[in-house]
């Protein structure tokens, strides 16, 4: 009677051990990546559906509403040394009409900030219901010259389906902020 109940309690034990064994081996798995969020308030309007969009991923969020692209590049400045691995930028909607040149400035400067060994993803820009052409040029030149930068065509979907875009020309509808966060994962999964 003692034996078994020796031999019992050691099954028990090995069991234990392997389940705690095996929950530490798939709490490791579950944490697939980390990705920094910098941008405006169309990043913010993402957040909540990014997470359900890549399970497993940590989003470190760094998203203001009405911030312009100046101001995201020196938050991206401050936080170089705590960028993940991914970083997904949302700005220019909030930018001057005209100011492409000093987009373009800025959009290298945010390549050089975030560097060669992350992957950098921008979403395309559309205002007032249409495309802000010279900005997303910029943005396309970027991706064509840098093979760690990634585009999220937002002016496409909302082209292809505008009740993605809210009443106000400039934000998305919760199904439009589905969508881009959907594309956005895809983006991010990429690299």
């Amino acid at each position: 009677m003692r034996i078994t109940f020796v031999l019992v309690l050691a099954v028990a034990i090995v069991a234990a051990v392997a389940v705690v064994v095996r929950r530490g081996h798939d709490a490791s798995n579950t944490t697939k990546g980390t990705v920094t969020l910098v941008g405006d308030s169309l990043n913010v309007g993402i957040e909540p559906y990014l997470a359900d969009a890549l399970p497993g991923w940590r989003v470190d969020a760094h998203d203001e509403v009405g911030r312009a692209t100046r101001e995201g590049v020196d938050e991206l400045r401050g936080r170089r040394a705590s960028l993940a691995p991914v970083v997904v930028v949302s700005l220019g909607t909030n930018d001057a009409a005209g100011s492409e040149d000093e987009f373009r400035a800025l959009v290298d400067e945010a390549i050089r900030i975030v560097g060669p060994n992350r992957c950098l993803v921008w979403a395309t820009l559309v205002r007032g219901r249409e495309e802000r052409e010279g900005f997303d040029r910029v943005l396309r030149d970027a991706s064509e010259a840098h093979a760690n930068v990634r585009l999220v065509e937002w002016a496409s979907l909302v082209s292809d389906d505008p009740s993605l875009l809210g009443g106000d020309g400039v934000h998305g509808t919760p199904d439009g902020y589905a969508r881009r966060a959907e594309e956005t994962a895809r983006a991010i999964r990429d690299c």
